[in-house]
């Protein structure tokens, strides 16, 4: 649409109509963009101040989640991933079957909990059992896992999004 108004609109097709967002939408995109900021700050500190020792595995694969999650954040808006049905699904089966099959096996972590004999959880240990059979949760890993996850799911949506709009370019129509 130009400063004109309809000029160069083709006869037929409707005119695109140039509104300001509502103050929800905003106040929604100001969040993810305060979360993907956020997010990438930490990643980056965190992997910096790392940089002395060799930190575990999981501890750099949180970080490089973080870091992917947040740059999708702050990059694409909800309305442009074009993600249907099926990519939300995915998505949302990530993130719960992410934290549940994480929390099935009994782990050998490093760090987390190790007062602990019994560790449950990945990529930090959230869930913990000791010999006298007296479970603990700790409620900051298990955020921070839940963050892993959700991100997880956030990139297995972006995935499936840019694939259903590549196959849709190529469909014939």
């Amino acid at each position: 649409m130009s400063a004109v108004g309809n000029a160069g609109a083709s006869p037929g097709r409707p005119v695109a109509r140039d509104e300001a967002p509502g103050r929800w939408s905003s106040f929604g995109g100001g969040l993810r963009l305060l979360a993907g900021w956020f997010s990438v700050a930490i990643a980056i500190l965190n992997l910096l101040v790392d940089l002395d020792h060799a930190p575990d595995r999981a501890y750099l694969l949180f970080h490089a989640m973080l870091l992917a999650g947040g740059s999708l954040l702050i990059s694409l808006s909800w309305s442009a991933a074009g993600a249907g049905p099926v990519s939300c699904a995915a998505g949302a089966a990530l993130l719960a079957g992410g934290m549940l099959f994480s929390a099935l096996p009994v782990i050998d972590a490093v760090c987390c909990m190790t007062t602990y004999p019994v560790r449950h959880g990945y990529p930090f240990t959230f869930l913990a059992r000791n010999d006298g059979g007296s479970w603990h949760v700790d409620h900051w890993h298990l955020l921070a896992d839940l963050l892993f996850w959700a991100y997880a799911g956030l990139v297995l949506l972006v995935l499936s999004a840019l694939a259903r709009r590549a196959t849709r370019a190529r469909a014939p129509g």
